[in-house]
């Protein structure tokens, strides 16, 4: 696998139309998060756009608190400065623009199928190929500013033994393809920056609507102290996930660190 550098993202960025994105992306080799080291330019007024894209880190965060933990150079790990006009409800809109842009994104340089998994996992053949991390800042109503960052599992191989073998994959494990990640970054960026002109549009969730496979199934959400069993029904323009419980009644539950299990609809 072939480490990235500052000169090989700068020519993957210089051949598509990556808008703002490609306009001040900044490779670290090791850092403790991409989200962190992100902060910290937001915090000092860095414009819009700018990327913190690198090859390890060393204190990676999922989601629930979870560690995100990859050998160096097996994935393409980044994170996204937003400064957007957005209500503050709507903030989850940059995470259904960066997870259609991953999408998108990995099917066209692996060319495989990618299926969204709501609230922030993308998923291959019912593995989790990627996660997507947000946290934002607000003064008094309006988003200050907002970082999304973004994991894609691109070179990892779960053997047999491996505990991650039977619910994590990869898109040489899925596709049988070596992806180069500074090509990837610059498709997933090009595609990022078609979804950010929709970030105000309808289109943007009637299309994460159709690509998510929490729709229409049976589910188990844990939210808090809180566990909810219903249908998945829809989602909402504020990526809240509307659920029918067995009794009918309807409950619409936030994204924040909600986590999903499906059962199989029985009560």
């Amino acid at each position: 696998m072939q480490r990235l550098s500052q000169p090989r993202i700068r020519d993957a960025l210089s051949r598509v139309d990556a808008g703002i994105f490609g306009l001040n992306a900044q490779y670290y080799p090791c850092v403790r998060s991409s989200n962190d080291a992100a902060r910290k330019l937001a915090e000092h007024h860095t414009p819009e756009g700018t990327l913190v894209i690198t090859d390890e880190q060393t204190a990676g965060r999922g989601r629930h608190g979870r560690k995100w933990l990859a050998p160096a150079g097996s994935s393409l790990l980044m994170s996204v400065v937003f400064r957007p006009s957005l209500p503050v409800e709507q903030v989850n809109r940059l995470v259904m623009a960066c997870g259609l842009a991953v999408a998108e994104g990995c099917e066209a340089a692996a060319g495989i199928g990618v299926d969204i998994k709501w609230p922030n996992d993308l998923q291959t053949g019912g593995k989790k190929l990627a996660g997507i991390l947000s946290e934002s800042t607000v003064i008094g109503e309006l988003l200050e500013w907002v970082i999304v960052g973004i994991g894609i599992n691109v070179h990892q191989v779960y053997d047999k033994g491996d505990p991650l073998a039977a619910t994590a994959t990869s898109l040489k494990m899925a596709s049988g393809k070596d992806i180069d990640r500074a090509e990837l970054l610059g498709i997933v960026l090009e595609k990022l920056n078609y979804w950010y002109r929709q970030i105000a549009e309808p289109v943007l969730l009637i299309t994460l609507a159709e690509r998510c496979v929490t729709i229409g199934r049976w589910i188990q959400v844990t939210s808090g102290s809180n566990v909810y069993r219903g249908l998945a029904e829809s989602i909402l323009e504020t990526g809240e996930l509307v659920l029918r419980t067995g009794a009918g009644e309807l409950l619409t539950i936030a994204a924040g660190e909600a986590k999903t299990t499906e059962y199989d609809g029985q009560a």
